[in-house]
């Protein structure tokens, strides 16, 4: 009887071993049910940051497409280059600010739209012959220093020599500025610029003292069929300028005083190879010349062979040769141009 009822203290030893693990079963669930809580929030979680990375990843790979997109149509053409001579390089950018500048010094480019059209390549070619008159200077024993560059600084800011420095400073900062160049390349064409008087210098000193000259009467009109009655009327024996007056040419070119090749600026250059041809005889008339759409008779009047340049026909005459000089160094020097009509018109685009 006393083993079945036992004893007290192991029953209430067994109750509370009980109790405990039902207290400790009840944790484990509870502990379980957290975890899947917290598992749901962080999947939840991990779910909303996938999406909203995939928004920014899909937002940024947007944006790097417009930014490669506007680097490769807006940025990258202007850093092409669009013209080399010999190691000296331009891009489309320098060509832009050239030609920026330019048509800021001369409102004859927009007076039409023909006229801005002509502007890209008035500036390539001005670049070419600078950097070619750049290369070329030393053929003729001419140099540009530091110096020179300065006293181009000094004129160009009506600078006295000795000014101080920190004001020669910012005149060559205010040059730079008002330009729209950047330092290289405002000091480039100002070297460009001194090597171009030297070398005019070079061809003024040089220049002869007397030189084959010719005097002679051009009939020019901008009708062909009008220079065709001009040359039957003159082949009926009618007066050279009586002709002139009947077709109404330009009275300007009529009895033109001596001159030699390039020193009448009324006389192109196919008529002067005309004139100044040995073979041609004085008192003899040309046939129709035809050029820049006009229409030329001509008719030597004198020839003399050491004819003595007054002081502008010496003028004329280095002229002349500089520009056969810089045109000569043109076909000489390695030269490469790769400026298409893409390039202009984004070039006019840009400026105007």
């Amino acid at each position: 009887m006393a083993d079945q009822t036992g004893d007290p203290t192991k029953r209430d030893d067994s109750r509370s071993r009980r109790a405990g693990r039902r207290e400790a079963q009840r944790k484990a669930k509870q502990s379980a049910q957290e975890i899947r809580e917290e598992r749901s929030v962080d999947s939840e979680s991990g779910s909303r940051r996938l999406i909203i990375g995939g928004v920014v990843a899909a937002i940024l790979i947007a944006v790097g497409f417009i930014a490669f997109g506007w680097y490769q149509t807006q940025i990258k053409p202007l850093n092409k280059t669009v013209l080399r001579v010999e190691d000296l390089e331009f891009s489309l950018a320098h060509l832009e600010r050239r030609m920026q500048l330019e048509n800021e010094g001369n409102p004859f480019y927009t007076s039409s739209i023909d006229n801005i059209r002509l502007l890209p390549d008035v500036v390539i070619n001005q670049l070419t012959a600078e950097a070619a008159i750049l290369k070329g200077g030393s053929e003729l024993d001419l140099t540009v220093n530091d110096e020179d560059v300065a006293d181009a600084v000094r004129v160009r800011g009506n600078l006295a020599r000795e000014v101080e420095a920190t004001v020669f400073a910012d005149e060559f900062r205010r040059q730079v500025d008002e330009s729209g160049l950047k330092r290289s390349e405002y000091e480039q064409m100002l070297r460009a610029s001194v090597m171009e008087d030297k070398a005019r210098g070079y061809f003024q000193f040089l220049s002869p003292q007397e030189e084959p000259q010719v005097r002679a009467s051009i009939i020019s009109v901008n009708d062909e069929a009008e220079a065709e009655r001009a040359l039957e009327l003159l082949a009926a024996g009618e007066d050279f300028t009586t002709v002139a007056v009947m077709v109404d040419a330009d009275p300007v070119s009529l009895d033109l005083d001596w001159f030699p090749r390039a020193g009448s600026p009324q006389v192109v250059s196919d008529v002067e190879d005309y004139l100044f041809n040995t073979e041609t005889d004085v008192g003899s008339r040309s046939e129709i010349i035809s050029m820049f759409g006009l229409f030329f008779i001509a008719e030597l009047l004198e020839r003399d062979d050491t004819r003595p340049l007054d002081e502008d026909q010496r003028l004329s005459v280095a002229e002349r040769e500089f520009t056969a000089w810089v045109a000569d160094l043109q076909e000489r020097l390695d030269i490469e141009r790769d400026f298409t009509t893409e390039d202009a018109i984004r070039a006019v685009n840009d400026i105007f």
